[in-house]
């Protein structure tokens, strides 16, 4: 059996964390990790691509924004029927449009979630509205970076990261490192970017390897196909094998206290509940 790749998405201000999951084959998994309860809600599945790289959580957890890509015989979005790249707002865990905008391909970079009145103003969606939007949070661009996802999550770069080439308009051959500090300040986790490739089983072309440095010690996270922390200073990861995981990391001996396995699970698409299809 083929294990699923996964990737995830905390929210800023809130103990929910987005989990993209991909498999088998061209369908995806959307699912809300609740931390703070341990309960772990499994939403949409969707056949076609889905960039997560590009995509973004709002503070409080309750909306997604995201760039995707699939093939329709019907019109959509004003277009007629094809394939169709586009970006939209949703309610996670599910992908019900609440507002979409058609792209031209996929090296946008797409928006993210900033405060209310900030920001940039979007072009009017093709579908749906944002003025329900408005009223709570900003959209703005998010700039050609590799991992902006999480440098808007408090990551940075490491001493030994290398600088962006200026030939290197999309960001996509350097070998990112980075480095983000535990709340408490006693650790940090250490990501290690192995460069593009295509063909990487990972998300969007990248696989990163991560590193746990506490107490003066370090102790490689082979497992961790993507790791961050918690607010209260507790391990977050997303394995190579299908798992969520969140552990105790007072020492190196993690003690794993939420273990959720999505190895197992098979596309069975349906409707988004009602509360998701309306703001």
């Amino acid at each position: 059996m083929v294990t699923p790749r996964l990737y995830a998405i905390p929210a800023s201000a809130a103990p929910i964390v987005a989990v993209f999951r991909r498999g088998p084959a061209s369908w995806w998994q959307l699912a809300r990790w609740h931390i703070g309860t341990g309960e772990l809600e499994r939403g949409a599945w969707f056949r076609g691509a889905l960039y997560p790289r590009r995509c973004d959580v709002s503070p409080d957890g309750s909306l997604l924004y995201y760039v995707a890509s699939k093939a329709s015989r019907r019109p959509f979005l004003g277009r007629p029927g094809g394939h169709h790249t586009y970006s939209a707002v949703s309610k996670l865990p599910w992908l019900h449009v609440l507002a979409a905008w058609p792209e031209h391909g996929i090296w946008t970079r797409g928006l993210h979630f900033v405060a209310r009145g900030q920001g940039c103003t979007p072009a009017p969606p093709a579908q749906g509205s944002l003025e329900p939007l408005r009223t709570r949070h900003g959209l703005a661009a998010t700039p050609v970076i590799q991992y902006a996802v999480e440098r808007r999550r408090g990551w940075r770069e490491h001493a030994s990261c290398p600088p962006r080439a200026a030939h290197d308009s999309w960001d996509e051959k350097r070998s990112v490192v980075l480095e983000k500090p535990q709340p408490d300040g006693r650790g940090k986790l250490i990501l290690t970017d192995h460069g593009w490739r295509s063909n990487a089983p990972g998300i969007e072309g990248r696989q990163p390897s991560f590193r746990l440095e506490l107490g003066g010690r370090a102790q490689e996270l082979p497992d961790a196909a993507w790791a961050d922390w918690s607010a209260d200073g507790r391990l977050l990861m997303a394995t190579h094998s299908g798992r969520l995981q969140l552990s105790r990391a007072r020492s190196l001996d993690l003690h794993v206290v939420q273990d959720h396995d999505l190895a197992g699970d098979r596309p069975t698409p349906e409707p988004a509940p009602g509360w998701a299809q309306v703001w």
